[in-house]
């Protein structure tokens, strides 16, 4: 079993104590919860995950998690509370918001690395927990134990298996009975090096299942809709308007459906700005900082993009020269 993070330095570690992980290993085995057991196999924490997690649970202190959007965070976190505290409530608070004074369980902050004066809160008799996609600030929750996901890009051993298991997992909710990928489309899932990790894979499965019938899922009959996730290069100019709209919407998909509300901002303005910053910084990096060229691409004005560029916060690299026409030709 790899060691456990006693400080978010990584200077000590927490050893296990058997007398307290042996008796959660067999509540989780008695459980019988076969999906878990397999989410847990194939999660982040790697071969050990469920030992890791037992271990977590037989301690009291703060918990960290650290890992890319996607990995399950927060999953991991609902399983050390699962073991520890089985019986109180799992409480999901974003990074702005005040701790319960009364809670009792686990409280789970979000994006914990942007929560301000994090260490500095009252955490009452509820057990804190945190997912990060960063490393929190040195002395901030110095005694806390610490869990670090790998991303699935660095484990690409563990693709074909999340693969089969949500197939099992929601073929029967889809409908058609036992599904399965050929070779060739398990070739196409091992070739993208998805930085939206397990959930994003998730998503992509559930959505074959849904868009093609039939026991055998083929890598040369998925719509176009569906590559293009696969193989971003192809672009819009191969999938039409309305497919780009469904690459959108499928990429949007996981932000709505984990979107907690009292975040201190709306999703539509998050959305709307992610997507605007996105596209401003493509278009100057297209056009080489040259933002008269960027405004026509983009069918503005010159203005428009200034004045885009400093609501948003988007900086712009100093513009190309002009073209010598001498060396143009």
């Amino acid at each position: 079993m790899r060691a456990i993070d006693g400080t978010l330095q990584g200077a000590a570690t927490i050893p296990p104590r058997p007398s307290a992980v042996a008796p959660l290993l067999r509540r989780i085995r008695r459980a019988g919860d076969d999906d878990w057991r397999a989410r847990l196999r194939w999660c982040g924490l790697g071969d050990g995950a469920l030992a890791e997690v037992s271990a977590a649970a037989a301690h009291h202190r703060p918990l960290v998690i650290v890992g890319e959007r996607g990995t399950g965070k927060e999953f991991v976190a609902r399983a050390v509370h699962a073991l520890s505290r089985p019986d109180t409530p799992f409480l999901v608070l974003s990074p702005e918001a005040n701790f319960p004074v009364d809670a009792r369980g686990t409280v789970y902050v979000e994006n914990a690395h942007l929560a301000p004066g994090l260490g500095d809160r009252a955490l009452g008799p509820h057990r804190l927990a945190c997912g990060a996609r960063a490393e929190l600030p040195v002395g901030v929750l110095p005694s806390a134990v610490v869990l670090r996901l790998v991303p699935l890009r660095e484990r690409p051993g563990h693709l074909v298996p999340l693969v089969h298991h949500y197939l099992a997992a929601h073929a029967r909710r889809v409908g058609g009975g036992r599904r399965r990928f050929d070779r060739s489309l398990l070739a196409l899932l091992a070739a993208w090096s998805w930085p939206g990790n397990e959930r994003e894979l998730e998503h992509f499965v559930v959505d074959v299942l849904e868009a093609m019938p039939g026991t055998l899922v083929r890598g040369r009959d998925l719509p176009e809709s569906l590559r293009v996730r696969l193989d971003p290069s192809a672009g819009v100019a191969g999938i039409g308007l309305e497919g780009f709209e469904e690459v959108v919407a499928a990429r949007l998909a996981p932000v709505v459906e984990h979107w907690h509300e009292g975040r201190g901002t709306d999703l539509h303005a998050l959305v709307t700005g992610a997507c605007e910053r996105a596209l401003l910084r493509l278009a100057l990096a297209r056009t080489h900082g040259n933002r008269k060229a960027a405004s026509r691409l983009l069918g503005i004005a010159r203005n428009t993009l200034q004045s885009d560029l400093r609501r948003l916060g988007v900086s712009a690299a100093p513009e190309s020269p002009p073209e010598d026409p001498e060396n143009a030709r």
